[in-house]
């Protein structure tokens, strides 16, 4: 399992209210999840994780209401799409096939181990965008 350290991926801040949004640029629906910093879980771990969101094509949704930068700097995401394609890196994790708010160390006998990307916010209000290969 990877450590989880800072790195950078495409983010851009859209002003306006403080949020996490994750974008589709693709030309297929996608499926997203997201882990951020939650210190003293009821699981004994330091990580949250949420998922599903489905967003269409060029679609945006916003997955974190508040100050991202706040709660920490290194956030991780993973999304998949209608037709197969993934958008990962090498940060493991536990996720269920339905919609899900664990802790990171909480899992069901549903659950599937997939790779997040981890990307790092530098402003209150970032966009993510997953883009076409």
């Amino acid at each position: 399992m990877a450590a989880r350290s800072p790195a950078s991926t495409r983010l851009q801040d859209k002003g306006g209210a403080m949020s996490l949004n994750l974008k589709n640029n693709y030309h297929q629906p996608v499926w997203a999840m997201v882990e951020w910093h939650h210190p003293n879980c009821s699981d004994g771990g330091d990580w949250m994780k949420k998922g599903w969101w489905k967003i269409g094509p060029g679609q945006t949704s916003t997955v974190f209401g508040d100050d991202v930068h706040a709660v920490n700097p290194i956030w991780y995401c993973y999304a998949h799409s209608s037709d197969g394609l993934e958008w990962r890196d090498r940060f493991q994790e536990l996720v269920p096939t339905h919609a899900f708010e664990w802790c990171s160390n909480t899992a069901d006998t549903s659950s599937r181990t997939i790779l997040m990307n981890e990307f790092v916010v530098s402003r209150p209000n970032h966009v993510h965008t997953f883009l076409a290969p």
